[in-house]
């Protein structure tokens, strides 16, 4: 049974980062070798990846996700933004879908919830609703987070990509790494 969901788990992850894991990462530069220093001495933490295209923020969420999944000690999920609106959207429209990924924020138990592009999201007032409960479940449950963006926090909002109240979440739970 364990096997079968680190298998589903596992076959969450795209295939372009399907063979993620730390000691496949390769750091190209100091700021890298630091990121990968801070996420090794602190698997299981709450981590703000951020940086420019191509430096490896995805390659290390995947990797630090697959060593939660085989760890198998904390239930976890792993969405790109994309994603993640996609299950939105489905729980807005479709009364029999439940969200799992906000089912399980919701719960008590320990979770854990990897977010890659967070950046990436056009916000609408539905959308900002429901991630801020989202977030904020996390955050109360005393959850884990590890999201990935290009944009430092304040460009986020500067930006207008996440409404301030989630930022200010985000900020609150997790370790601001640049990679």
């Amino acid at each position: 049974m364990k096997e079968r969901i680190q298998t589903a788990r596992l076959a969450e992850i795209p295939e372009r980062f399907r063979e993620s894991s730390f000691e496949s990462y390769r750091p190209k530069n100091r700021k890298q070798e630091s990121a990968l220093a801070q996420i090794l001495d602190n698997p299981g933490g709450n981590f703000y990846l951020t940086g420019s295209y191509g430096s490896g923020k995805t390659h290390l969420l995947y990797a630090q996700y697959r060593q939660m999944v085989l760890a198998g000690k904390t239930h976890c999920h792993v969405r790109t933004t994309r994603d993640l609106v996609e299950e939105l959207r489905r729980t807005e429209f479709d009364e029999g879908f439940i969200s799992p990924v906000i089912a399980a924020a919701a719960k008590p138990d320990p979770y854990y919830f990897f977010w890659d592009d967070v950046d990436k999201l056009k916000p609408t007032d539905f959308r900002t609703e429901v991630l801020f409960d989202l977030v904020d479940s996390l955050y109360r449950q005393n959850h884990g987070l590890t999201v990935t963006s290009n944009y430092s926090m304040r460009d986020l909002v500067e930006r207008e990509r996440l409404h301030p109240a989630i930022v200010r979440r985000l900020d609150d739970m997790c370790r601001i790494v640049e990679v």
